[in-house]
């Protein structure tokens, strides 16, 4: 079951998707990062690496926030996912202890049924809260996986 939104998060998420925006366009702006051909995450050293022609241009470190499930329809937490490495889900708990002071049950509850709009809501939330540089949705067979940017590391006047 989905949990009830109320005024209190309806505020939080129109706020959070508004900050949430304004990151994606400046870090376009900047780094370009939709205009790679090629990007790749790897969970053990908690980074999503975008190139050219196997060269890296931009390394970002993230924080997983959490996934959809294409099979069952739901949300799940990064930090209720035992398959996540440690690495990648050390702060995310931070926006379930505000879910918990704020009584918002969508930022505490571990799983529940939702929809890729809803990873991307729990994703603006997360940072938001966060203070995140970005957010990144990477889509696999099974699940869609949302991370937010923690820091963008820039390498594309050293490799040219």
């Amino acid at each position: 079951m989905t949990p009830k939104d109320t005024k209190e998060f309806e505020k939080l998420s129109k706020i959070s998707y508004e900050y949430l925006n304004k990151q994606q366009e400046e870090v376009e702006e900047k780094y370009g990062i939709g205009k790679y051909e090629n990007w790749f995450y790897d969970q053990e050293k908690g980074t999503l690496t975008f190139s050219d022609k196997g060269i890296d241009k931009i390394i970002i470190k993230y924080e997983e926030v959490g996934s959809i499930s294409k099979i069952s329809n739901t949300w799940l937490w990064s930090w209720a996912n035992p398959h996540l490495d440690e690495k990648i889900k050390t702060e995310i708990n931070f926006v379930k202890e505000y879910g918990k002071k704020q009584k918002l049950e969508k930022l505490i509850k571990r799983k529940w049924n939702a929809d890729e709009y809803d990873g991307w809501e729990m994703t603006a939330i997360s940072a938001y809260l966060m203070k995140a540089k970005g957010a990144y949705r990477v889509p696999t067979e099974k699940t869609f996986s949302f991370m937010i940017y923690k820091e963008i590391i820039d390498l594309r006047k050293t490799n040219k």
